[in-house]
């Protein structure tokens, strides 16, 4: 399967009303990074730039690479804070994750059956997995 073919325009449209969404939680980091940068300037004296590319998200690989190439900058610093990052994540993420779904995320209900009728055994299955997973997450 080729790249691409699976992407219809339901997904498209999609992908188009979540975008002021991931685009608000884009800029919401950056400018948190930028924060955080501005308090290691300000209380702990680090340099602007040191301070910012240790606080940004992103590939370390890349942050160290760009860090090695300003002489002026404090790299083991900014890889010290950046595998911090990387651990609180590694940590945290699940936890935080599973804390976000369970409080604002609703999960998809299977359609009700018509009135007299039986649920047909795929949504019988369908229905025992969700709440499995719900069981589960509590």
């Amino acid at each position: 399967m080729a790249i691409g073919l699976g992407f219809t325009r339901e997904i498209f449209r999609h992908a188009l009303r979540a975008l002021p969404r991931v685009l608000l939680a884009i800029f919401a980091l950056i400018l948190f990074a930028a924060g955080v940068a501005a308090l290691l300037v300000r209380f702990l004296g680090i340099d602007p730039l040191t301070a910012y590319l240790a606080t940004s998200p992103g590939g370390m690989d890349s942050v160290a690479v760009i860090a090695a190439s300003y002489p002026r900058l404090d790299v083991p610093f900014v890889m010290a804070l950046q595998t911090l990052r990387f651990l609180f994540v590694l940590v945290a993420g699940p936890s935080l994750a599973r804390f976000v779904v369970t409080r604002f995320v609703t999960p998809p209900q299977p359609p009700a059956a018509p009135s007299g009728k039986a649920v047909p055994p795929e949504l019988q299955k369908l229905e025992e997995e969700v709440k499995a997973d719900e069981e589960e997450l509590d």
